[in-house]
């Protein structure tokens, strides 16, 4: 019997190879797109899921309340560790991390790199096993365990144990260190990792002025392993003496509370952790991906129910013959029920080519992620049987419900009429319009926002300045005397802090309140060469005694802190006050993604300078940074140049990331759009097949072509206006949330934006609906008569 159906249904598909098409090739679309929705997801949530001891581990956290808000963060006391391990038995090992830069060379092959300071057990508690070497060689000082990655930087293709690599930590500070491992490549859903691994000690030679026996010294992270679980829960309830003990040995920012995360949430919760080694960048994506993929099912399933339905008028005959031979409401619903199957079977094939061979490749390649479909992995599998069952029992079941209601008789008799009233198609529609109407919307609304966000200020004047960072402070004043001499420099500037690479982070005190505001150690010309814009008051001056402690703010400093009379105020950083002698317009020190915060600007000690900012001519930029490269090349050949366009320190990455987020959403409305077309095509094309008479003899006593217009197009008015009615506030509703989830600074969503995507949507309606009037138009009366 299925044998039989499956036959009849291969049939009917040839028979009707317009319907068959639209409704494979939709469904393919919109499983291809889940797939690419399911890679993201499993890629997210399989993060990190690798280590062994994943259940055991937890990194120590902790809480501070700043202002009235509590935040979340990652770092910890840096004699925690130790702490932990000698009161609780509980506590199997211990790891302390440390992340600095260093300057790591061999032979000529010199590169600014990130070394990690960690303990021995770094490597028994996280699962990265070694391509060669001993994992237990981490004891030796001298040792150093390398990634893939870096042993192919260094060494090429050769087994680099043995080798040595010297590790340049200051001016003066260098060591030469053997490598005793390498580790395998990572699993691509990871986030913890390292390019160098050495033992913590080392800290102490590297960075001697650092004290390691103060209890508000903080590391990048501290992660801890107990025996069970379930055991951090006795660790959690003695964290109030740790915390007391960092609370009284500073004046800063006092703890709230410590907490351990779990090696296996860690991720998903580094969203709200702040100063956290691991970061989650994609968790919008987590709503907006899976919303998108049930936006393209719902299309694609509307489409195959209002074709099924409408197409059924074709089949009238066949579904009366098989209902007079003996065919019962059960079968004719198996039947069409088979033929769906046979349909959503066919759609997942096309779909898993589609998204394996376009949609995957592309969509890592746009948010450079390595994505990849397992289909070894059992829960892919699950995942397309899921979406199969899904897709087929919503698109397939209540067309077959309603086909096998249809009597023989009426249908002899030629007085049943399919579709032409067919109030449920209709709603279907009607949805599939709204959720076109909400993607476009979308799309249209993000190809603006990237104009909206080049066009946006960074409150400074970022071109024609280039930048270097240098390692000593000496090398600052043969710099400067240079470059002071040149023709192609307006102007230029030393500084200990530079505005998108570091600044300070220290509490403010003002009238027995605490602030966290953001420090900038400059030179007094470096507002000038920043093209920094003074409200009120004055810069500061070039003289360090005289201006030692006046500070320059920005206007959210004095937004913030409620300054009425700013120039009369002052604050304490510990017990040192500072005055305020100026106020500049806000600016952004780091992306649009960064909220404006507190700012001030002191004067800083020359003997600190890190940063040499110059201000050139137009034009020269170029030319410029080659001579500042070569010059720099002769000056401290051992040293990689650190330097570039100002423009450049952060808005060549977070643009690229808009025009990617723009490219995206034109890509989802682009498939969106052609999925409603094809419906809707398809629905017109068989309303207007099954008018043909009708419209034979109005042309016949004379119709027009404007009279066939309405007569085709009459019934989808309503219909449209009722969708754009629903789907425009509700685009402005949900696009207002998406930008507002995505920036501390969204794009102001206006009527134009709404209005342009409403004008695309309806030419592309009329587009399809015009094709069927001229088709109609051109037909011959005659030959419609004809027809049965």
């Amino acid at each position: 019997m299925l044998k039989n159906y499956f036959k009849t249904s291969m049939r009917s598909m040839m028979r009707n190879p317009l319907s068959s098409f639209i409704n494979v090739f939709g469904l393919s679309l919109a499983i291809g797109v889940s797939i690419v929705v399911y890679s993201f997801m499993d890629y997210q949530f399989s993060m990190e899921q690798f280590h062994e001891n994943k259940n055991e581990v937890f990194m120590v956290t902790y809480f501070v309340d700043k202002e009235g808000q509590t935040l979340q963060y990652g770092k910890s006391p840096v004699l925690l560790a130790d702490a932990l391990k000698t009161d609780y038995s509980q506590v199997k090992a211990t790891c302390k991390i440390e992340d600095r830069a260093v300057i790591v060379k061999r032979e000529n092959k010199v590169f600014h790199e990130e070394v990690r300071y960690t303990d021995p057990s770094f490597l028994t508690m996280f699962t990265f096993p070694l391509k060669w070497g001993d994992p237990g060689s981490l004891e030796g000082l001298n040792n150093i365990i390398i990634s893939e990655e870096m042993s192919e930087k260094y060494f090429g293709d050769v087994d680099p144990i043995g080798y040595d690599l010297i590790l340049k930590f200051d001016t003066d500070k260098k060591k030469t260190f053997t490598v005793t491992g390498v580790a395998k490549k990572f699993p691509d859903a990871h986030q913890i990792e390292f390019d160098f691994l050495i033992n913590f000690e080392n800290f102490n030679f590297s960075h001697p002025e650092v004290a390691f026996d103060d209890w508000y010294k903080l590391l990048d992270a501290t992660f801890i392993q107990v025996e069970q679980a379930s055991d951090i829960e006795i660790l959690q309830a003695g964290m109030g003496k740790y915390r007391d003990l960092v609370n009284s040995t500073h004046d800063g920012w006092e703890i709230i509370d410590f907490q351990f995360e779990q090696l296996t949430t860690l991720f998903d919760h580094s969203q709200y952790i702040s100063e956290s080694i691991t970061y989650n960048y994609f968790a919008a994506g987590r709503i907006t991906l899976p919303i998108l993929g049930l936006f393209m099912l719902a299309l694609s399933c509307f489409n195959y129910i209002n074709i099924a339905i409408v197409s059924a008028a074709r089949r009238l005959k066949e579904i009366a013959v098989r209902k007079t031979i003996g065919a019962n409401k059960s079968s004719t619903m198996m039947q069409f029920l088979v033929e769906n199957v046979l349909v959503t079977f066919l759609a997942l094939l096309e779909g898993t080519c589609l998204a394996v061979l376009l949609f995957l490749p592309w969509f890592a390649d746009l948010s450079e992620m390595p994505l990849s479909v397992d289909f070894g992995a059992v829960k892919l599998w699950v995942f397309l049987l899921v979406i199969t069952l899904i897709t087929g029992l919503l698109s397939g079941w209540y067309p077959a419900l309603y086909i096998s209601k249809f009597q023989a008789a009426t249908i002899f008799k030629g007085s049943f009429r399919l579709g032409k009233k067919s109030v449920l198609t209709k709603v279907f529609l009607c949805i599939q319009l709204i959720l076109v109407c909400v993607l476009l919307s979308a799309a249209v609304i993000f190809t603006k926002n990237t104009s909206f966000q080049y066009a946006r200020t960074w409150g400074y004047d970022k071109d024609q300045v280039l930048y270097v960072q240098f390692p000593e402070s000496s090398a600052f004043d043969e710099l400067y005397g240079f470059w002071s001499q040149q023709s192609a420099v307006i102007s230029l500037s030393g500084s200990t802090h530079h505005l998108g690479h570091q600044v300070n982070y220290p509490v403010i005190n003002r009238h027995e309140r605490k602030y966290e505001a953001r420090e900038i150690a400059v030179a007094p010309d470096y507002f000038e060469t920043l093209g920094l814009n003074l409200i009120e008051g004055r810069f500061l001056k070039d003289n360090f005694q005289s201006d030692q402690n006046s500070v320059i703010v920005n206007e959210d400093f004095v937004k913030k802190l409620m300054l009425t009379d700013p120039l009369a105020e002052s604050f304490k950083i510990d017990s040192v006050q500072f005055h305020i002698v100026g106020v500049v317009s806000d600016f952004h020190i780091y992306s649009f993604y960064d909220k404006i915060r507190p700012t001030f600007f002191t004067l800083a000690d020359k003997e600190e300078y890190q940063f040499l900012s110059l201000k050139v001519k137009p034009g020269s930029e170029y030319e410029v940074y080659d001579q500042l490269r070569e010059q720099w090349a002769s000056l401290f050949p051992e040293t990689p140049f650190l330097g570039g366009h100002q423009e450049d320190v952060w808005g060549m990455g977070y643009y690229e990331s808009e025009a990617q987020q723009g490219n995206f959403m034109r890509a989802v409305a682009g498939i969106a759009i052609l999925l409603a077309s094809l419906g809707f095509y398809g629905l017109i094309t068989l309303n207007v097949s099954g008018r043909v008479k009708e419209f034979s003899l109005r042309k016949a006593l004379g119709a027009g072509l404007k009279s066939i217009a309405f007569q085709v197009s009459k019934q989808y008015f309503i219909l449209v206006f009722l969708a754009l009615l629903v789907g425009v506030p509700l685009a402005y509703i949900l696009m207002t949330a998406l930008l507002d989830l995505l920036y501390e600074y969204p794009m102001p969503i206006g009527w134009m934006e709404l209005c342009f995507s409403v004008l695309i949507l309806l030419a592309i309606l009329g587009v399809v609906i015009g094709s069927q009037v001229r088709k109609v138009s051109k037909s011959s009366p005659a030959e419609g008569l004809k027809l049965e």
